[in-house]
């Protein structure tokens, strides 16, 4: 059997890109969350530093994390080397874990349109609902949803949107994907550039078209 080829990057300045990565075997490191946000958003900041980015939206999972990132220099894949290498040396080195701390090479797909960003959006934060860990996405503390409503600190500029924490996106925001759309997401999220697959196109809400989401 042969392989896929890896996908061609596009390097943007101008859209977000969600950017996925895993954890080997899908199994988590044996350091509490606590430890293992403050080790991301430190390598966040390592990466940061060498190359400038903006971060949309970051939620940490057991097992995987979802990155909605800009890079105003066109450099995604310099920044995802950074970050991915410093985090997963700080975890080593944490945890004594002496394999490779994620199961290859991260996932990316560009978002280029407004309706296709805030639907990638929501499906990033509400992953803590989808595994039963918070019913409201705003309290899981691991999202920079969580950061934005508390005023946590975080190392890195974010994408500061005026409706993302607005009464009307938050009940849009819980207002869940069905299967067939979730699933449609997923096939999108695989696409050098998103767009749903296997169903109809969602919209987004009237109230969210003049906010420029690049």
């Amino acid at each position: 059997m042969g392989f896929m080829p890896r996908k061609r990057i596009i390097r943007s300045e101008k859209f977000p890109y969600h950017i996925i990565t895993r954890s080997n075997h899908k199994a988590w490191f044996e350091i509490p969350m606590d430890k293992v946000w403050s080790i991301a958003i430190s390598s966040m900041f390592l990466a940061y530093k060498k190359h400038p980015a903006v971060v949309h939206a970051f939620v940490l999972m057991s097992n995987h994390y979802h990155l909605v990132v800009s890079t105003p220099n066109s450099n995604i894949d310099l920044y995802m080397y950074e970050f991915n290498k410093n985090f997963s040396l700080q975890l080593r080195l944490e945890s004594g874990y002496i394999n490779r701390m994620f199961g290859g090479r991260y996932k990316w797909s560009l978002i280029k349109n407004r309706n296709h960003y805030y639907h990638v959006l929501k499906y990033v934060y509400l992953n803590p609902n989808k595994a039963k860990i918070v019913t409201d996405a705003t309290e899981y503390k691991y999202s920079t949803l969580h950061v934005q409503k508390y005023c946590r600190p975080f190392p890195v500029p974010i994408q500061v949107r005026c409706d993302v924490l607005s009464k009307n996106f938050i009940k849009w925001l819980h207002e869940y994907h069905d299967k067939v759309q979730s699933e449609s997401i997923n096939r999108g999220l695989i696409k050098s550039s998103f767009s749903f697959t296997g169903t109809r196109e969602l919209r987004i809400p009237p109230s969210f078209d003049n906010i420029d989401f690049a």
